[in-house]
């Protein structure tokens, strides 16, 4: 077991209360050497604002490679485990509290509080406390990542990424090198000028140095020129590949990773890109140069003074010291900054995508209260981190003045005393100026590669996440899909169905209906290969598994008009066709097969209708038929619907029931409402969904003779008729 103070620097993360469980599963992981962060464990252990429970700390741990065992056990049993264990505690009468119990040292338990600290426990104390006497004991199995495999990990992403930009560097580099060397060159020249050219009255030799020199600085100003040209055209090309990447890694990562997430954090990752593109340019065209003009400046101080040299090295250290002091509060508020600044724009994002629940409500004062904390606080982190580096500039400064004033008395005392010459004096003096801002940048680089590193972490961190998952199998053709005993549940909650079977043929409308949250979108998801089960099989065609099938195969085959449908800015006809090219005609049978040609002409142009951001320009049921146009456009072969008609006028519900009734033949349909009153029109079958399964699947008119939630309903319906 790791002593107390190692813990409690390294391993225990201090947080607040609805994210205590998280900090101490994460304190765990970077107890065992693995490495994970708060933002993917919250989405493991389903942690919302008021906490996680116990299971989703289990559902999380099980995830990251633990073999995790939730238990009820007491002092005894924690005792004689003598292993990390994250307990569920009361503080405060805070009932969804977790702690870390390290270990008994014979007298008292080494406790590690997300809220406090660490800290020691008497076992009367710790009893006192740990009421539920609820706990979840975490061994690290095979499958767990130590953090050496993804630092592997991270290099090699990120150096697939820069590979095709070695030779622009590498020549950037070069480059660097000349205009070092010749930096240096004014330093010689002044102190050969004082020395010994304007001593000699040598009219052509001081022509002829003033000449040389001018010629060396105007190459070292092309030399500049043409490295920044490098520099610029290696940022375009690594900033577009970087984001292609990642973007890229986004569109293919599972659905219910979207579901968790702010677009505001997306699009603040998406930002992180600048900040490692400016380190890399900060190393390619800075860090070499003041190498180099370190190493050499050295070099010329001690060819001029020894002395000189011994109190330049002495010095040196002790400036690194100074600067790598504010590392690490540099580096912990450079991270509070970049959370505080995506949260910020994921408020601003959300509250402008609410506008009219606001203006609708008078809200305008509340969110605008909201807001000025959010900012605040953001402009809190940023001025406390303005602080820290203002601090250390002063630092700094005063380092930097003592230092040239030490060179300087030195040096002047030496020519006093003859031992040095006037000109290598100047020489000293002007090369000693230009060492400190050289030092000055390598001590600070650190600062600047914390900060990229913390953003590409966050970057990597959703780069990194499993894609969704496709198998080998490919389909072509749909003739029934069964659902057999399957069990769903979300991350941190209990199951949301079990045991639930449904069976759904192609020539056939199957309508399910069920109770508000029962659960009956999340199957529609779960047929989408959206989310994964927890137990159960899903089979095609009487012998495929759906998590075997090619997922883009598997997407070419089915339709999908969710109840809310997404629609971007563009026209209509784009809208339709997700940039897929059709030639007009083919295009103007499509609309006439189905008879949406009444609709588009309803519409001011057609199909040139511009629908604007979010389809702001149409109406909800008019948002709805549009996306029954563009999973109709796919040729699916099964159909599913979920609540598609439920903005839609009673008009314009007849019409797409009608569309649906023509080719429910050919196709599979699974229809999901809630609208109970439209099923007997198109339902062949009728499940109803109740207490987490599927209790009932008979017609309309078999189904009355029961007493489910769908024959309730038809009863009452009978009863106010009479």
């Amino acid at each position: 077991m790791k002593n107390l103070k190692q813990i409690s620097k390294t391993h225990v993360l201090q947080l607040d209360q609805s994210d205590c469980g998280v900090a101490c599963l994460l304190s765990l992981v970077n107890y065992y050497d693995g490495e994970s962060s708060l933002e993917h464990l919250r989405k493991l252990s389903g942690t919302s604002k008021q906490g996680t429970t116990l299971l989703g700390l289990y559902q999380a741990a099980q995830d990251l490679g633990f073999d995790a065992q939730g238990n009820e056990a007491d002092i005894k049993a924690i005792i004689e485990h003598n292993e990390p264990t994250i307990l569920h505690v009361v503080i405060e009468e805070q009932l969804q509290h977790y702690v870390i119990c390290y270990g008994y040292n014979g007298k008292t338990f080494t406790i590690g509080d997300p809220g406090k600290g660490i800290y020691e426990y008497t076992r009367e104390q710790l009893d006192n406390i740990w009421q539920s006497k609820t706990c979840l004991t975490l061994k690290p199995t095979q499958a767990f990542e130590k953090k050496s495999k993804l630092k592997k990990s991270k290099k090699k992403w990120f150096f697939q990424v820069l590979k095709e930009d070695y030779r622009v560097i590498s020549f950037s580099l070069i480059l660097g090198l000349a205009i070092s060397i010749l930096g240096m060159t004014m330093a010689v020249f002044s102190q050969k000028l004082i020395d010994d050219i304007l001593p000699s009255n040598n009219i052509q030799k001081l022509i002829a140095g003033i000449v040389l020199v001018g010629f060396l600085l105007c190459i070292r100003i092309g030399f500049n020129a043409l490295r920044d040209y490098f520099l610029i055209h290696q940022t375009k090309e690594f900033n577009t590949r970087i984001i292609d990447k990642f973007y890229s890694s986004l569109l293919h990562l599972p659905k219910s990773f979207f579901n968790s997430r702010k677009i505001g954090d997306l699009v603040a990752r998406l930002n992180d890109t600048q900040r490692v593109q400016r380190v890399i340019n900060r190393i390619v065209g800075n860090v070499l140069i003041d190498i180099l003009v370190t190493l050499s400046s050295l070099g010329l101080i001690f060819i001029y003074s020894w002395q000189s040299g011994l109190i330049v090295i002495v010095s040196l250290p002790l400036y690194a010291i100074l600067i790598y002091r504010f590392n690490k509060p540099i580096i912990t508020s450079q991270k509070e900054v970049m959370q505080a600044y995506a949260l910020n724009e994921s408020n601003y994002i959300n509250s402008m995508n609410g506008i009219s629940t606001i203006k609708n409500n008078n809200k305008q004062s509340i969110f605008q209260d909201i807001n000025n904390v959010i900012y605040g606080n953001f402009q809190s982190k940023v001025f406390d981190l303005g602080k820290i580096n203002l601090k250390l500039s002063a630092y700094s400064g005063l380092f930097s003045t003592f230092f040239l004033i030490g060179i300087l008395a030195y040096a002047s005392f030496s020519v006093y005393r003859e031992d040095l010459q006037l000109g290598e004096l100047m020489a000293i003096l002007g090369v000693s100026g230009s060492l400190l801002p050289a030092v000055a940048n390598l001590a600070l680089i650190s600062i600047a590669i914390n900060e990229a590193k913390v953003a590409f972490n966050r970057m990597f961190e959703f780069a990194s996440i499993t894609p969704e998952q496709s198998g080998s199998n490919e389909i072509k053709n749909f003739k029934q899909i069964e659902l057999k005993n399957i069990a769903f549940r979300f991350p941190g909650h209990s199951l949301l169905f079990e045991n639930l079977s449904l069976s759904i043929k192609k020539g056939e409308c199957h309508v399910l209906v069920g109770e508000s949250g029962s659960g009956k979108s999340t199957i529609a998801e779960i047929l989408q290969k959206s989310y994964e089960l927890s137990s159960g099989q899903i089979i095609l065609n009487h012998s495929i598994k759906l998590k075997d099938i090619n997922i883009e195969s598997w997407r070419k085959v089915i339709g999908v008009v969710p109840q809310d449908v997404t629609l971007f800015n563009g026209n209509l006809l784009s809208n339709i066709t997700l940039g897929d090219e059709m030639d007009p005609q083919t295009m103007e049978e499509f609309f006439q097969e189905y008879q949406f040609d009444k609709f588009i002409q309803m519409l001011p142009q057609g199909l040139a209708t511009i629908v604007g951001e979010e389809g702001i320009n149409l109406s909800g049921g008019q948002k709805q038929m549009v996306g029954l146009m563009r999973a109709l456009y796919k040729k699916p072969q099964f159909l599913i619907l979920d609540e598609f008609t439920s903005a839609m006028d009673r008009l314009t519900e007849n019409f797409a029931l009608d569309c649906i009734s023509k080719i429910k033949s050919e196709i599979g349909v699974f229809f999901i409402t809630h609208r109970l009153s439209i099923v007997p029109r198109i339902a062949d079958k009728i499940s109803v969904l109740e207490k987490k399964s599927i209790k009932l699947t008979d017609s309309h008119k078999e189904l009355l003779k029961h007493n489910n939630f769908y024959s309730q309903y038809w009863n009452e319906l009978l009863n106010l008729n009479e």
